[in-house]
């Protein structure tokens, strides 16, 4: 409803302005759906691609250090009545040691994916947005909306573009 009531006032100075300028040129309208070309593009895929090889990388010293921590978790439990008092002592510091390191490094990981997905997300928005004012230029739209974020809730065929974005966008 705020997006509503954002839009209308915009679209009423567009029609405002647009008719003493219609004379001059005619007002097009285009509308394209970020979700269909988030899903549909290949540029958008290598993204995530890109964004998977890094997680898997960084998932390896992961899986690592939650094996040592399982391994002396399992040697406390299978061990922890034979071993002496110290070196029981020293096994539980150990184990609360890595355990720690073990939080901190997913800790570390989860921050350092969001900042790549961000960064992936954003790439992808700007070459979405190039593509987009290319198209504006080239076939002389005077407005492009996205179809979600303007609140349309009709539309024609006739002015989406997003098959145009995707074909540019490869």
């Amino acid at each position: 409803m705020k997006r509503l009531i954002i839009i209308v006032p915009i679209l009423f100075c567009f029609m405002i302005v647009g008719s003493t300028c219609l004379y001059a040129q005619a007002l097009k309208i285009g509308v394209f759906d970020i979700q269909r070309i988030m899903k549909e593009s290949k540029t958008i895929e290598g993204y995530r691609r890109e964004l998977s090889k890094n997680i898997e990388a960084k998932r390896k010293p992961l899986v690592n250090k939650e094996n040592s921590v399982r391994t002396l978790e399992e040697k406390l439990r299978k061990d922890g009545e034979k071993l002496s008092l110290n070196e029981r002592r020293t096994t539980e510091e150990k184990l609360a040691n890595e355990a720690k390191e073990l939080k901190r490094l997913r800790e570390d990981i989860e921050i350092e994916l969001q900042k790549m997905d961000r960064e992936l997300t954003q790439k992808a928005f700007m070459d979405i947005g190039g593509v987009v004012k290319n198209i504006a230029d080239k076939e002389s739209y005077t407005i492009i909306f996205e179809k979600n974020a303007a609140g349309i809730v009709h539309f024609t065929d006739a002015v989406d573009i997003t098959a145009k974005v995707l074909g540019q966008l490869k």
